[in-house]
């Protein structure tokens, strides 16, 4: 399992860096040599900005379930490495964008491809691991990325410098850069990806036998079986999906608006213009504590999954009202909360989509929640964008403040529901009352 390990994580968190970054350097080439892209294509203009940045996630919300019927078919390695290769070529073109409308166009276009990767990961990792081991390989594969990811700003500022070289602006550099690195990230994928354990080549078929054989001890669904629209609509009638997507939604909709907003909000704590890009790191880089943390505990203590979601939840809420200037004007306290609110938001994402994967068998249905989940981890990304309201940035955004700690407050109460709802199931599946998931032996994890 160490030979897996090494195999699939370091590729996919790779994939998914490089997807963080695409998805979110419109901005690096929006503020490049002096918002030259704003002059060029007339970005700056009415609704111009908010509509190709928000652009994205419509594809990315509505392709989640449907990119995951070919990952199977074809292949994870040719689906997920594809998909990003495909991408690559997408950011390339973004470099020659001649007007506002093609570059809207393509950030459409980049949504539709980067919907595979994320479901599509979360969906293989869960094909490889036990239950008892998938907590703290998504989160391995999460943080590290969003870790990379905080370099994308200096090599973005570094690609800017070429501004004009070869009848090019900075801001077309950056796209193009980032572009050439998607490429051959998605074809490193294609080469090195593990695919699911019954195509696994790089494994004996001693070795293939024994995760089998792991994977039918723990859950009984090793063996694949098809997605289809019958099973698909069954999947989506169980209450659960719903509401571990509103969780999920409420981190990446914290994770979001910290990306978007955190360097205006230190810039409200007093902090100046290259002090705002150097602080934004330790917070990134913390998040890798909470994350493996929270994830070794839901791992080792396997009905504590529900509280470590809880915890960090409450974590996003501490965080959200010291960093605001809403009860405390010190900058010290402040800066702290956006420890804890980082650490929060971006634990609480893998170790979601991780408890979602234990609570289920069937590996269609794994497919389905996994893309479902992530679909409203887009809406979260939209939601962020709105309520923080650009006139409130003097005030702190108190809409987006308060609207952080509700959806967060609603987490609160979701996982300790259904943590309590898998309690009382299990114990129903103990007197014989009831079978869960379809296996005599299966119980839930809360």
């Amino acid at each position: 399992m160490r030979k897996v390990d090494w195999r699939l994580i370091p590729i996919l968190s790779a994939m998914y860096c490089v997807s963080l970054i695409d998805r979110t350097n419109l901005s690096l080439a929006r503020q490049a040599n002096n918002m030259h892209m704003d002059k060029e294509l007339g970005t700056n203009l009415g609704n111009r900005y908010s509509i190709i940045t928000l652009i994205f996630f419509v594809p990315y919300i509505i392709f989640e379930v449907p990119s995951q019927l070919g990952i199977r078919k074809f292949g994870a390695r040719w689906w997920l490495g594809g998909a990003t290769t495909l991408w690559g070529i997408i950011m390339l073109a973004m470099g020659f964008a001649p007007n506002w409308q093609t570059l809207a166009a393509l950030r459409a276009i980049l949504g539709l491809f980067e919907s595979a990767l994320f479901p599509g990961a979360a969906f293989l990792i869960s094909c490889w691991y036990a239950r008892r081991e998938m907590a703290i390989r998504n989160a391995l594969f999460y943080v590290v990325a969003g870790i990379v990811n905080t370099f994308g700003s200096p090599i973005g500022y570094g690609m800017s410098l070429l501004h004009t070289r070869g009848g090019l602006s900075g801001w077309s550099w950056i796209f193009i850069f980032f572009g050439i690195l998607t490429i051959v990230v998605g074809l490193l994928g294609i080469l090195f990806i593990v695919d699911f354990p019954d195509k696994a080549t790089f494994l004996s078929d001693e070795q293939r036998q024994l995760v089998h054989t792991r994977i039918q001890r723990d859950r009984g669904d090793a063996t694949p079986d098809p997605v289809t629209l019958a099973k698909v609509i069954r999947y989506l009638c169980d209450f659960r999906i719903w509401v571990y997507g509103l969780m999920f939604m409420s981190s990446t909709m914290s994770s979001y608006s910290l990306a978007y907003f955190l360097p205006v909000i230190l810039g409200s704590m007093g902090f100046n213009n290259v002090e705002t890009m150097l602080l934004n790191v330790p917070c990134t880089v913390y998040a890798f504590i909470p994350s493996l943390g929270t994830a070794y505990l839901a791992d080792r203590y396997r009905n504590a999954r529900g509280w470590c979601v809880v915890f960090n939840a409450l974590c996003v809420i501490l965080g959200t009202c010291m960093y605001s200037q809403l009860p405390m004007p010190q900058k010290a306290a402040r800066y702290v909360g956006v420890f804890f609110a980082v650490g929060g938001c971006n634990a609480n994402i893998p170790l979601l989509l991780a408890w979602a994967q234990t609570s289920i068998r069937a590996q269609s249905k794994r497919a389905v929640f996994a893309a479902m989940i992530v679909a409203w981890g887009g809406v979260g990304g939209i939601l962020a964008g709105v309520v923080f309201i650009q006139k409130e940035a003097k005030r702190g955004y108190p809409t987006g403040v308060f609207f952080t700690i509700g959806m967060n407050a609603f987490t609160v109460v979701a996982a300790m529901g259904l943590a309590a709802f898998y309690r009382y199931k299990n114990k129903k599946a103990e007197r014989g009352e009831v079978v869960l998931e379809g296996s005599e032996d299966f119980r839930y994890q809360p």
